[in-house]
């Protein structure tokens, strides 16, 4: 590895230098794995450098810490910990001792297979970004796990039948969706240290104000300039303030919202294609597909026959 470099590496490389366990769960883009022997085997080359990992990992300390630096902030996960890494984020590990951990690492791609709502997950992400390390008590703590348990039963009794995957689907889901609550529950806590006039503040306020207003017409409009003059300003300044907030651009965040959308129609509905552009406000099935399949790589008709 070129030590002068921040190394990027995906899922599929990380399994290339770390091989799965006994009772470790590879599906689908999703890595479910425990380390909680005398020997935690993750401290490696790959890890000893900042990298950027291109996926979404969280990771639980049960036992003894690990510190490491997260976009130049040093974090120390003790006891019931959770630590979250989102995709791009430079992380480094710098020390364990006696840590024993359960993980969850997930492409974006996977978190998207399985319709995790990405509407409730976007409001998470400058939360994470201020602060990706955060205290579980006690509660929480045995929730999780009772997740992880149910994860490696469904594991362990697996068939290759019409249930079994979407049963583990379902159990990977539900322990997104609890992390995330945990996260939210943090989010309601006021930040007395931070001054509400700063421009920092005033960005997330007017990303938070640009996501309410997304949530309401996302299906009828997307231009960035309509949401602008929703929130009185011009296209360029509001498409400069959502990547200094959050790294992406308001384009990408309503393409988001729209492609989700899409998917959830062609997989849950009976809806016909040429309804479902209807109801996104697309002028013609054939305009809707070609957004379609530029976003996602498959026409319409493609996405609904492979799910």
């Amino acid at each position: 590895m070129d030590k002068k470099e921040i190394q990027s590496f995906s899922l599929s490389r990380l399994l290339e230098d770390h091989e799965l366990r006994p009772g470790d769960l590879y599906y689908d883009g999703c890595l479910i794995a425990s380390r909680v022997d005398s020997q935690c085997d993750i401290h490696t080359d790959l890890f000893s450098y900042p990298v950027r990992m291109d996926a979404i990992a969280l990771v639980f300390c049960s036992k003894g810490s690990i510190t490491l630096t997260s976009n130049l902030t040093r974090q120390v996960l003790g006891e019931h910990a959770l630590y979250i890494n989102l995709p791009g984020s430079i992380f480094q590990v710098e020390s364990m001792e006696g840590a024993e951990l359960h993980a969850a690492i997930c492409e974006k791609e996977f978190i998207q297979r399985i319709n995790v709502d990405l509407k409730l997950l976007s409001r998470l992400f400058l939360r994470l970004e201020r602060q990706p390390l955060l205290q579980l008590d006690d509660e929480q703590w045995q929730e999780i796990m009772r997740s992880f348990d149910e994860i490696s039963r469904e594991r362990t009794r697996y068939l290759d039948d019409a249930y079994s995957a979407e049963i583990l689907r379902s159990a990977i889901r539900m322990l997104i969706y609890k992390v995330s609550r945990i996260i939210d529950r943090y989010s309601e806590c006021p930040h007395t240290e931070q001054d509400a006039h700063s421009p920092r503040n005033r960005q997330e306020e007017y990303f938070q104000r640009f996501m309410n207003v997304l949530t309401q017409h996302y299906t009828q409009e997307r231009s960035v300039g309509f949401y602008a003059s929703q929130l009185n300003l011009t296209p360029k300044y509001l498409s400069t303030l959502i990547r200094k907030t959050t790294g992406r651009t308001a384009s990408e965040w309503i393409d988001d919202y729209v492609i989700l959308e899409a998917k959830n129609l062609l997989k849950y509905s009976t809806m016909s294609i040429q309804e479902i552009s209807y109801s996104l406000n697309f002028p013609n099935q054939s305009f809707f597909g070609k957004y379609f399949k530029n976003h996602t790589g498959q026409t319409p008709s493609e996405y609904r026959m492979s799910r």
